[in-house]
């Protein structure tokens, strides 16, 4: 284990932190003029998500909910929200109906206000879930790396869901060894987004966690009953239904994806392997990251390391993940700099941090460059990270426990027997 590398200074994390601040803010603020007051045909203005959702509750509560899932329908609110004209890439509801029965009163506000609203309230819940696993984050010298994290932007200006399952997963993991019952209900609550709960059930296994998968499983099961019982349990059924086609369009398009997606079958599908082969690969890969978890959970390693890896191998496992999705990399973020404060630094995490930090930078580039690709191996390599810490800690545990065995055998003492 080492110190905190020297180009990490504190001084140069500000200034490197203030640089990429300006990026953030120059982005949004052109977002603002092109999609708010120049207008600029498919220049989004902040908020390009959340006219899905806004459009979404508007159907659901003036007609059908199933209504949603007609493309048709939805793109007639959305687009003009977008400033998008219409293209072949669609702007489908594609979420389940459990996001749909959280997003039900959102259209009950004009769009503007609406969208304000959910995304200050996103905000706030994160830096609450931020705060309880690094309280220095509200030391004045944290709040500039924190805000600059540019997935924090991308989220905001899309408008998405990404704050909420951000605190849900996080929330969940803080809550998992006291308090069992209530992480289990943040972790069903995911339901609203599933594809991000993949890796939790294998968690809860390996980590003999009972009380929390029984509360995980019966918080599903009544969130499910509920939204069925509000909007209808046909919205199931279409929501069934839409997802081959959307899964199709994924496929079809995936080659040339603007940015790329960021996952192992993104990228494969960029370079030109054939659609059975990128499956296998990222099969390969989510298997990977999945065994690393079981590993570390079923070991008991440290808390910061097993919560780390969940969140990474739930970046690593599905197969279609967007920018905004990458706000989930700031939760494994704070909890290496907190193991690290503990234990020690180990030569290359901070390469594979800050890469970790700055790979959300990806949405501002050109679509054609697919920058999104080379993310899946930023996330496996802070996920080898990870591992690697578990197994210097562990080799040390070893070795100091060699070390009492040994002195307290020249000694004659028996004190480590007691």
């Amino acid at each position: 284990m080492h110190v905190p590398p020297g180009w990490l200074d504190a001084q140069r994390i500000r200034v490197y932190a203030a640089f990429v601040l300006l990026v953030n803010i120059g982005y949004f603020a052109l977002r603002i003029w092109f999609g708010c007051i120049d207008r600029i045909p498919n220049v989004s203005p902040p908020g390009w998500d959340f006219a899905v959702f806004w459009s979404a509750s508007w159907l659901a509560l003036h007609g059908p909910a199933a209504s949603v899932f007609d493309t048709a329908l939805i793109e007639r609110i959305a687009l003009p929200l977008q400033n998008m004209l219409p293209t072949p890439f669609v702007t489908p509801w594609t979420y389940p109906p459990t996001f749909l029965l959280v997003m039900l009163p959102a259209a009950l506000l004009p769009f503007p206000v609406s969208c304000f609203v959910y995304v200050s309230a996103g905000i706030a819940f994160a830096y609450h879930v931020c705060a309880r696993i690094l309280p220095t984050v509200r030391h004045p010298g944290w709040w500039l790396p924190v805000v600059a994290f540019p997935a924090i932007w991308v989220a905001a200006g899309a408008g998405q869901n990404s704050f909420l399952t951000f605190g849900l997963m996080g929330l969940g993991l803080i809550a998992l060894e006291r308090r069992p019952w209530l992480a289990g209900i943040l972790f069903g609550l995911l339901a609203i987004k599933p594809q991000l709960g993949l890796v939790i059930p294998l968690v809860l296994l390996f980590g003999r966690h009972w009380r929390a998968f029984a509360s995980a499983a019966l918080t599903v099961g009544v969130f499910c009953a509920l939204t069925g019982l509000v909007l209808g349990f046909d919205t199931f059924v279409r929501f069934a239904q839409a997802l081959p086609a959307f899964n199709q369009f994924v496929v079809e398009y995936s080659d040339r994806w603007p940015r790329g997606i960021s996952t192992v079958f993104g990228a494969a599908r960029h370079f030109g392997v054939a659609v059975p082969t990128a499956y296998a690969l990222h099969a390969v890969v989510a298997a990977l990251a999945a065994s690393a978890v079981a590993w570390l959970w079923a070991t008991r390693a440290a808390f910061e390391l097993r919560a780390s890896a969940l969140v990474l191998a739930t970046l690593l496992v599905p197969t279609y993940l967007m920018p905004y999705d990458l706000l989930l990399l700031g939760l494994p973020l704070l909890w290496l700099i907190r193991d690290a404060a503990r234990n020690g630094w180990i030569r290359g995490d901070g390469v594979a941090m800050v890469s970790a930090w700055l790979s959300p930078l990806i949405f501002y580039t050109p679509g054609n460059w697919a920058a999104g690709v080379y993310v899946p191996v930023i996330v496996f390599a802070l996920l080898m990270v990870v591992v690697r810490r578990c197994v210097a800690q562990q080799a040390a545990h070893a070795s100091e426990c060699a070390s009492m065995a040994l002195a307290c055998e020249r000694s004659g003492s028996n004190v480590c027997g007691r």
